[in-house]
């Protein structure tokens, strides 16, 4: 079994996404510092798991990404090849991730213009994509997740995982 760092929920839907240990290691080693700029990756599920719905990948930062210390863009080609590597493994594009330079993050009008293009561009597999934005802070408020539901971002309840 895949181990489980914790979990996510969202009012009014009948679901709830784990993440696991490797993703959450690899968005926590990812805080954005002072004077850093945002990085960001891809977020894929394994939908065959019989234990639910996993978050079992995040993609690190690229090189040929554009960033800011406000502004993120993450390069097609980069998106394409890890889509490819992923499905070839059975995995599904569920959304990205990024940085942010606050501490408890929140979704900002960019990020929902962001994550609206992204969306749209993969409207056909992504009928809820799904936002993580990671900030400062090392409890659980500093890692925050949002789910695109009738149009608007819907913020993810945090719940431990047990043991």
């Amino acid at each position: 079994m895949t181990p489980i760092a914790w979990q996510w929920s969202w009012p009014g839907v009948d679901m709830h996404l784990l993440v696991s240990q490797d993703v959450a290691s690899l968005l926590e080693s990812y805080r954005q510092r002072r004077f850093d700029v945002e990085r960001g990756g891809q977020l894929f599920v394994d939908p065959s798991n019989a234990n639910g719905l996993i978050l079992v990948l995040a993609t690190p930062p690229h090189k040929n990404d554009r960033a800011g210390r406000t502004w993120f863009e993450l390069n097609a080609r980069r998106c394409r090849e890890e889509i490819e590597r992923a499905n070839a493994a059975g995995l599904r594009l569920v959304g990205y991730w990024h940085t942010h330079p606050q501490s408890i993050p929140m979704i900002s009008p960019t990020d929902i213009r962001s994550f609206s293009s992204f969306a749209a561009h993969y409207t056909q597999d992504l009928p809820h994509p799904l936002a993580i934005i990671v900030g400062n802070s090392n409890g659980p408020e500093g890692i925050k997740a949002w789910s695109f539901r009738e149009g608007h971002y819907v913020e993810a309840a945090w719940t431990n995982w047990p043991t």
